[in-house]
């Protein structure tokens, strides 16, 4: 029959400092933790959903290995069941993170579906439309002596990215042109990345209603038939080329968010094909750091 033994009884065998390479480790944690998740949305309300969290630290030369319980520790204490900000709250994970695996470096992702309401644009019919997205956040600790005073410098490095994916309908501008009735739709997606700006808030809902306003149209899940009807004339009336989409989405970024709100973006849209098995792709930076 199992006993419960003490931690000072049990040898850490991740601890060892012999009998393995001495090289370090970039990232080592864990990655797949499924948790429910309650995160704040601009209008005050909750979002509650389901979120895949992965979780690193490095590792320096001088150990085995990482301490894994610690990793989901850490989620579990510093995640579950509060009402998050998570561009805020990713931070003090970042923190908490490091100094739990006595870490210099950590590194966090949580991807998780948002929901809102949309309206259909006639029948003002409600329905839920759930966006997918993650933030993502690295925090590094630096600890320099200066010289000649030898005075010890301690100075945290930290970067926070969010990315919303965001659905819609593209009419094809070439197809509308060159045929003499009708025009082919297809599905498509616009992935946004931003670098947070410390101290700034841009909101999930903000990125998303740029997008839908670039688009031909945007996807709605409760359409009657005369949402239906217009719907359709609205894409006719509104054609997207993938070049448009990216174009469109920086232009607005540039113009609303860039040096105020974010530091860099990346765009990534696809267009899901309605007459290939191929999709049409276009991507943009804010010619910066991330590409």
């Amino acid at each position: 029959m199992p006993i419960i033994k003490r931690n000072e009884d049990i040898v850490d065998v991740q601890q060892s400092t012999e009998g393995f390479p001495k090289r370090a480790i970039k990232k080592v944690g864990i990655r797949g933790v499924q948790v429910p998740l309650k995160i704040l949305r601009k209008d005050g309300s909750i979002n509650t959903s389901s979120a895949e969290v992965s979780i690193y630290t490095n590792l320096n030369n001088k150990v085995k290995g990482a301490n894994m319980s610690r990793y989901r520790i850490v989620v579990e204490d510093f995640l579950i069941g509060k009402d998050l900000d998570l561009r805020e709250y990713i931070r003090e994970l970042l923190k908490a993170t490091r100094e739990k695996l006595e870490a210099t470096e950590s590194y966090v992702k949580i991807k998780f579906d948002y929901f809102l309401v949309n309206q259909a644009p006639a029948s003002k019919t409600k329905s839920y439309m759930n966006y997918k997205c993650w933030i993502e956040g690295k925090q590094k600790y630096n600890k320099k002596s200066l010289d000649p005073s030898e005075q010890i410098v301690n100075k945290i490095n930290e970067e926070i990215y969010l990315t919303v994916e965001v659905p819609y309908s593209s009419c094809c501008p070439c197809s509308k042109e060159i045929s003499d009735y009708g025009a082919h739709n297809q599905r498509s997606f616009a992935e946004v990345t931003v670098k947070l700006i410390d101290g700034q808030i841009c909101w999930i809902e903000d990125l998303i209603k740029l997008v839908e306003s670039s688009a031909s149209a945007p996807i709605i899940n409760g359409l009657k038939r005369v949402d239906e009807a217009y719907q359709t004339e609205r894409m006719y009336e509104q054609p997207r080329f993938v070049e448009d989409m990216v174009r469109l989405i920086a232009e607005k970024i540039d113009d609303m968010f860039l040096d105020k709100k974010v530091s860099d973006y990346v765009i990534v849209v696809n267009h899901q094909e309605s007459i290939h098995l191929h999709d049409a792709c276009a991507i943009m930076t804010a010619g910066r750091i991330l590409q």
